[in-house]
């Protein structure tokens, strides 16, 4: 009996030693609003990790001396900063003391050892914190020695300035340099994502037009605060010109085999062309002309084919016919009958309006009492591929044309019998309707609605990019209410990427966990992560951890293949900002970092030998092993059967290729087991996936 006491006693005391060395004793010194500092889980065996971890408890309380001790100690037994530091068994730790070292050197007020260790820790390992703390050593040293004289100057390659475009997007890039070190560019007041402060920035962005002027401006902030500013000017320019007949309408007859053409071209850019069936007129680049043309007819029906061009490209085209009559000279001359407006659709079909080739229409039915449009190649509703597509189209009729809409917005012109016109709309994915609005001299209006139908092709839908499953992220620290929000906005910021197929989040990742009996808090182990990302037919999956002080936040994130359960890559972001601005662009600049490592990049084949299939990029153009690519053709051209007009083409998916060898310019795929190799060619296209 004194035995089995005796050795419950010494169980006892044995439990209580083990408990007490598990933790660091408190100490009231360390303690700031009931929260103890300088603390360790686990056994204090002053091994690296335990150092470490209780200098990074330190500087969450703001013991600097404390924290600048401790780190040294971890650095004489373990000098590298890396993520996923090995301590002991299977157990690993992200390991950052040259970081954390500067950045206590820097809240201490030392600067230059801060520098030294900042950069020590950059030159092994990029993470947002140092980038941070180097930014805010940096701003110091340079006030101390009083060393920014300028504000930073702004360089634009892409744009000289006065430029016409019909394109409704346009790069801008260029370089920002400065005699310290240039921090922030913002193109529109829309910041770019820069993280580390430099003295010479690039800048790079597609920036979108709207119709007429475009003030683009571009603004740069250095580290002591001293701005610069840039503005460029860019005319959108997405209206063919104005091409305008006074005197003859489409259909007329005539009793002359010559007639002179009187008409008017009006143009916001400026005409270069116009040409009238095979003569050629240039003009100077002038915003208003006024033409005559003389042009000899055969008996019967005569086209007139024109076409005028402006500055930006935009060509406005039509055709009008006009019948020579002979017998019509020897007839006594009759008031001319009222002959209405009308608006048509050419292309499939021809309206007997009783007016002898007056009018072409798309089907036999009128669109209003005064007038039918004439919209050229285009029917009511039709399908295509492209991103954008012109409206082209004329009116004719005896009175004045004197105002035209599409979808309300007014397309300038000159009044006139006959008015061609020309407008470049962009097109977003799915319908697109647009309606045309006439009105004449007398008050009679007539509208035409047609439907583009845009289809992406496959390969470039984001639908066929690489799969991505978002895990919940693991909570560190002290976390407040921010990091209940960071995870829907870095969710949010990779789906406006359109990088990445999102195919599991929320409710979807539920279902799997269920499915697996695992909770959420089982996703920190990678290999149970991995089995929720096959379980959702996630090719990768998305996980990491926020760790949150009452004043910093720190988002690190893992990209994970899930068939091979290789580490693609890892980003992280810091920042001392808690508001949702902040918090949004620090999830967009995570997001941002992987859609680089991960490069969308379309080439080509450039030689296949079996199942091996080599593609024209390399590790130039951030190309990686296990990345996949996309073996497609084009198809052949679909024209449409009535119109004849050419609206795109379908792509052709040959193959899917792991990417297994990756050189300077230029890459070996391994094409996966499902497809034929046989079908393809050198030439066919590739894009990532």
């Amino acid at each position: 009996m004194m035995k089995t006491k005796s050795l419950f006693c010494v169980i006892i005391l044995t439990w209580t030693f083990l408990f007490l060395s598990c933790n660091t004793p408190p100490d009231p010194k360390y303690q700031k609003e009931g929260t103890q500092y300088g603390v360790t889980k686990g056994l204090f065996r002053e091994r690296w990790w335990n150092f470490y971890e209780r200098a990074v408890s330190f500087a969450d309380g703001g013991f600097w001396e404390e924290v600048v001790a401790d780190l040294k100690q971890a650095i004489k037994q373990r000098d590298i900063d890396q993520y996923k530091a090995r301590t002991y068994g299977m157990h690993f730790a992200d390991y950052f003391p040259h970081r954390e070292l500067g950045a206590a050197y820097y809240h201490l007020g030392n600067y230059e050892e801060a520098k030294q260790e900042l950069e020590k820790s950059f030159s092994m390992v990029e993470t947002g914190k140092t980038k941070y703390y180097l930014n805010k050593v940096r701003k110091a040293l340079i006030q101390a020695a009083d060393a920014d004289k300028a504000p930073p100057s702004i360089s634009i390659a892409s744009l000289a300035g006065g430029e016409v475009s019909n394109s409704f997007k346009i790069k801008v890039a260029g370089e920002v340099t400065d005699d310290s070190y240039a921090e922030k560019i913002a193109v529109n007041d829309d910041p770019l994502f820069i993280e580390l402060s430099a003295k010479k920035l690039s800048f790079d962005k597609q920036v979108k037009l709207k119709k007429g002027l475009n003030e683009i401006k571009i603004k740069t902030t250095d580290l002591m605060g001293k701005v610069s500013e840039k503005k460029v000017k860019v005319f959108g320019d997405f209206e063919g010109p104005l091409l305008n007949i006074g005197n003859y309408v489409d259909g007329q007859e005539v009793a002359s085999n010559k007639v002179v053409l009187n008409g008017a071209l009006a143009d916001a850019t400026g005409i270069t062309t116009l040409k009238i069936n095979d003569q050629v007129l240039a003009y100077n680049k002038e915003r208003e002309v006024d033409f005559t043309f003389t042009v000899e007819l055969n008996e019967g029906d005569n086209q007139i084919i024109l076409a005028a061009t402006d500055v930006a490209g935009n060509t406005t085209s039509g055709a009008m016919s006009l019948v020579y009559v002979p017998s019509l000279a020897r007839e006594k001359p009759s008031p001319a009958p009222h002959r209405p407006i009308r608006v048509a659709l050419t292309g499939s079909g021809v309206l007997d309006t009783g007016q002898h080739r007056l009018f072409t229409a798309a089907r036999p039915q009128m669109m209003g009492r005064h007038f039918r449009l004439n919209l050229k190649d285009l029917v009511d509703k039709q399908t295509v591929y492209y991103e954008t597509m012109y409206v082209d189209g004329s009116i004719t009729g005896v009175s004045e044309i004197k105002s035209v809409t599409i979808n309300g917005d007014p397309i300038f012109i000159i009044p006139g019998r006959t008015i061609f016109f020309n407008q470049l709309i962009e097109l977003q994915e799915g319908d697109n309707t647009f309606t045309i609005e006439a009105e004449d001299a007398g008050g009679n209006k007539a509208t035409k609605s047609v439907t583009i139908v845009r289809q992406v092709p496959k390969v470039h839908q984001v639908g066929s990019r690489m799969s991505l499953a978002i895990l919940p992220f693991e909570i560190k620290g002290e976390p407040s209410s921010a990091s209940d929000i960071i995870y829907d906005n870095l969710v949010s910021s990779f789906f406006d990427q359109d990088r990445f197929n999102i195919v599991s989040r929320g409710a979807e990742l539920e279902t799997a966990l269920s499915e697996l009996k695992l909770s959420q808090t089982d996703l920190v182990d990678k290999n149970k992560a991995v089995q929720v990302g096959r379980v959702v037919a996630a090719e990768g999956i998305l996980m990491g951890s926020i760790r949150e002080t009452k004043d910093a936040i720190e988002i690190y994130a893992r990209f994970i293949n899930t068939e091979t359960s290789t580490l693609f890559a890892t980003k992280d972001v810091y920042g001392q900002d808690k508001s949702l601005p902040e918090i949004q662009y620090l999830t967009n600049g995570l997001a941002l970092k992987f859609k680089h490592t991960f490069p969308l990049l379309e080439g080509m084949v450039i030689k296949v030998d079996g199942n091996k299939i080599y593609a024209d990029f390399g590790t130039i153009q951030n190309i990686k092993k296990e990345m996949k690519f996309i073996v497609f053709r084009e198809g052949e051209k679909i024209v449409h059967p009535v119109t004849g007009k050419v609206l795109g083409s379908e792509s052709q998916e040959l193959g899917i290729a792991t990417v297994v060898n990756v050189f300077e310019d230029m890459s070996l795929g391994k094409l996966l087991a499902d497809f034929d190799p046989g079908k393809i060619q050198v030439k066919d296209l590739i894009i990532t996936k």
